[in-house]
């Protein structure tokens, strides 16, 4: 049995368990019934939100390739973001997608013709592994300045403790791109050497860092929002300021490489943290399934257009890159 095959089952089985411990702490039969009275048209709003906070992602991604020599017109670079995004529904991390935007990002992109940039294959890589950590890291900002500013609510100190902590470790790692690199030349290492050479290309784009971090937190604001808008349609009263804990401090987690695509990770953060507002494990976990319908719902987009291009199958793909 191969690594990765083992990998695959050991998540699988940590999805699971958490899966089971959490439907053997609610009553099924109400969580149909939350769900069944759930009010349809914040749903719909909130699905259009998640679809609007893509697009402000696929524009900061595109202004990312664009230091790499990618031409591409922002409407491809949305196009190949939903591809990720479909992608995601059925990879076994939370990066799946990103194997995708890759691939398609090198085939398709239209570069310009410069000796001293890596291929189109890791540039797309950086490109992706950029927007990613961005993106994250902003996500990070975000949920420590709000357990910072609204201390009041209960959140315990172990988690507030690993969310300050992943938001300087983001500083000090942009501070290390250049002094990596540096060691990636001394040492003769071609991967890495490509790889940071690309991200530090970024340190000095102050222009592209500013724009790309608003544009993260305007993703950030609007999927909080649509936090907001899910409680609702549950008859939940979830504040502004325990929306910016809520959001960013499930997505970390559910991201971490430990689970099925962050499956079961990301319904008990929102069992664990509503519970903190007095919400129901029912109301709780009938939360994290809307959420989820949105996000695989507005992924089929990216499916839609998967099918229509007459794509390679997700196999081929990995077997390219």
């Amino acid at each position: 049995m191969s690594r990765s095959t083992v990998t695959l089952l050991l998540k699988s089985l940590v999805s699971l368990g958490i899966l089971v411990f959490l439907l053997s702490r609610i009553d099924t039969a109400q969580l149909l019934r939350v769900l069944g009275s759930a009010h349809l048209s914040y749903f719909l709003i909130g699905m259009a939100g998640y679809f609007l906070g893509q697009i402000v992602c696929s524009v900061r991604w595109a202004l990312l390739a664009r230091p790499l020599g990618f031409e591409n017109a922002v409407k491809d670079f949305a196009i190949l973001y939903f591809i990720g995004m479909f992608f995601n529904l059925f990879a076994p991390s939370t990066i799946g997608g990103d194997v995708g935007r890759v691939f398609y990002l090198a085939r398709d992109g239209h570069r310009r013709e410069e000796p001293q940039r890596s291929g189109a294959a890791v540039s797309a890589l950086i490109s992706v592994l950029a927007d990613r950590l961005i993106g994250l890291a902003v996500l990070v900002w975000i949920g420590a300045a709000a357990l910072a500013l609204f201390s009041n609510y209960a959140i315990p100190m172990v988690v507030r403790a690993i969310t300050f902590a992943l938001a300087a470790g983001s500083i000090l790692g942009w501070l290390s791109l250049s002094p990596l690199y540096r060691l990636a030349q001394r040492w003769d290492l071609p991967r890495g050497k490509n790889l940071l050479q690309g991200l530090v290309t970024y340190a000095g784009n102050h222009r592209i860092i500013a724009v790309t971090i608003v544009l993260s937190l305007v993703a950030h604001f609007i999927q909080s929002w649509v936090h907001i808008l899910l409680g609702h349609a549950l008859d939940l009263e979830i504040p502004w300021s325990y929306a910016f804990i809520l959001y960013p401090l499930v997505g970390v987690f559910s991201a971490l490489p430990v689970s099925l695509n962050g499956i079961g990770l990301r319904e008990g953060g929102y069992l664990f943290l509503l519970s903190q507002l007095d919400v129901t494990s029912e109301k709780a976990i009938a939360f994290s399934l809307l959420w989820f319908v949105i996000v695989a719902l507005d992924s089929l987009v990216g499916g839609l257009v998967f099918i229509l291009r007459k794509s390679p199958k997700p196999s081929e793909i990995a077997s390219e890159i």
